[in-house]
């Protein structure tokens, strides 16, 4: 459900359809996407150690007939098993937004078998944004969640898989993937493991239990294609920048912020974490314009910090493990 504010205008309710071209020496084609709506999580809770069904936890409300963005792919800045990520620029005039959209984003695509796990990541940002208002402080702004079938859209799908191809396709399988015809399992997936309301009815409100993307599975005769669309922020988190005390202080708080949002990152680790985009703001809590921004939501999911459960939560389960051998890649 939305919460509206009317002194506060989200990067989420700005764009309703994207357009992105892409020419390049590899590749090129036109993909219109429509936004989606995102995946939303159980809540977990350290009482029981088990997630929890929750009303609270649902579906947000994506805008309508609202602007239609039109991007030129730029280069690539990285890839995983899950995802690719580009640069793009803006190619039509957006001059009437509040508040302005940067010329130059992020587009982050899913691998065909990867778009449920893009589907979480956009809640959390959705969450982290609806509730507390943190992206744009600790996380990048997020533009939202788009989806396009190919078959609908004239690109060629008929080669899927990175390894038959002499180049990728941003979409493209990852081709060491050894579960092609399924996405990653999530937290809360294990359903013996969640805890429902013995008058458990959301009614109309969709919850992960009733959310499409619950038991969606990539389709090859009808592949999806999804987008996250996101601020562009500066370079990954190095050994170099590890050394710097101010630099280690700043994450820090950034991991504060994180955790008193009530969010569990699951993998942080150097690679998601990067430069502050130019435009950060001052965050509430510590009136600071923070230099370092926490990315990649894919494996997160929300706890509910109740004001008896507080300090054991986010002592013993939100623990960001900055600095630990799983931040460095050790283990």
């Amino acid at each position: 459900m939305e919460k509206h504010n009317i002194h506060f205008q989200s990067p989420l309710s700005l764009i309703s359809a994207l357009t992105i071209n892409a020419d390049t020496e590899e590749f090129s084609f036109r993909l219109d996407l429509s936004r989606s709506e995102s995946f939303p999580s159980h809540r977990f809770s350290c009482v029981d150690d088990k997630f929890h069904a929750d009303i609270r936890y649902s579906t947000y409300q994506v805008p309508q007939n609202a602007a239609h963005l039109q991007l030129k792919l730029g280069d690539c800045l990285g890839f995983g098993a899950t995802g690719t990520v580009y640069s793009a620029h803006i190619s039509n005039s957006l001059s009437d937004l509040s508040p302005p959209v940067p010329q130059e984003l992020i587009v982050k695509f899913a691998r065909l078998n990867h778009c449920r796990s893009l589907a979480r990541e956009a809640w959390i940002y959705n969450c982290l944004d609806e509730n507390q208002r943190l992206t744009g402080t600790v996380v990048p702004r997020c533009y939202g969640f788009f989806t396009s079938k190919l078959t609908e859209s004239g690109v060629d799908y008929t080669t899927l898989s990175s390894s038959e191809l002499p180049f990728e396709l941003p979409w493209s399988l990852y081709e060491f993937d050894g579960n092609p015809d399924r996405d990653d399992i999530l937290h809360d997936d294990f359903d013996d493991e969640v805890v429902r309301p013995q008058t458990w009815n959301p009614g109309h409100i969709i919850t992960k239990d009733s959310s499409p993307w619950n038991s969606w599975t990539p389709d090859p005769d009808d592949p999806l294609v999804a987008v996250l669309l996101l601020e562009k922020g500066g370079q990954r988190y190095t050994d170099f920048d590890d050394k710097d005390p101010l630099v280690r202080e700043d994450v820090e708080l950034v991991c504060e912020d994180l955790e008193f949002a009530g969010i569990a990152h699951n993998d942080f680790r150097m690679p998601n974490l990067i430069r502050a985009p130019p435009a950060t703001s001052v965050c509430r809590r510590h009136k600071r314009v923070h230099t370092w921004n926490i990315i990649d939501f894919n494996q997160a999911w929300p706890l509910d910090l109740s004001v008896e459960n507080f300090p054991r939560d986010t002592n013993a389960v939100l623990n960001s493990r900055y600095r630990s051998g799983y931040f460095y890649g050790w283990q």
